[in-house]
């Protein structure tokens, strides 16, 4: 007999109206789940970072222990949602690129030099044979991961100046 695996099963979904997520005075983030219990120090992740990012939120107690899902972040409060946001925004800093002043390669390692709006930046990846480090995803979003594992991210490569498009044609 076969077993059908249902996931809906598997994962707690919290309800955005019981959930109240606050910082603070460590600027720590913790969740209150109105009428059960607090959370301290509790971690945020994205689980589909690249493809959804304000949905499906894991939340973990300090431990690294599941508490549950958020199915979307928009469903908070807005006191709420800008708490999570500010810690997601630290936990996967991403800086965007604007412009690649250049890249040079020495010994098949890339060294990008970029300006982000974060500033200018310079990052080595692993190699310009490993297509995982430059990922050309959907809308010509593109996700650059370094060789320390720091992610930079262009919205659309399309809209860069034309220098900056074809660095990034030649390493996709």
């Amino acid at each position: 007999m076969q077993q059908h695996h249902k996931l809906a099963a598997e994962i707690t979904y919290l309800d955005p109206d019981k959930a109240r997520f606050f910082v603070d005075a460590f600027e720590d983030l913790n969740l209150e789940l109105v009428g059960d219990q607090t959370y301290s120090r509790v971690r945020v992740k994205r689980a589909f970072p690249l493809s959804c990012d304000d949905c499906f939120i894991v939340v973990q107690d300090r431990q690294g222990q599941e508490i549950g899902s958020l199915a979307r972040l928009d469903a908070l409060d807005r006191d709420s949602r800008q708490a999570v946001e500010d810690e997601l925004e630290r936990a996967y800093f991403t800086p965007r690129i604007q412009r690649i002043a250049k890249v040079t390669v020495t010994n098949r390692v890339p060294r990008w030099e970029v300006e982000t709006d974060r500033g200018p930046r310079a990052f080595d990846i692993y190699s310009s044979h490993r297509n995982s480090d430059v990922r050309l995803l959907g809308g010509g979003r593109v996700i650059v991961q370094d060789a320390d594992g720091n992610r930079y991210e262009i919205p659309d490569y399309r809209h860069l100046d034309p220098a900056s498009q074809a660095l990034v044609e030649e390493m996709v």
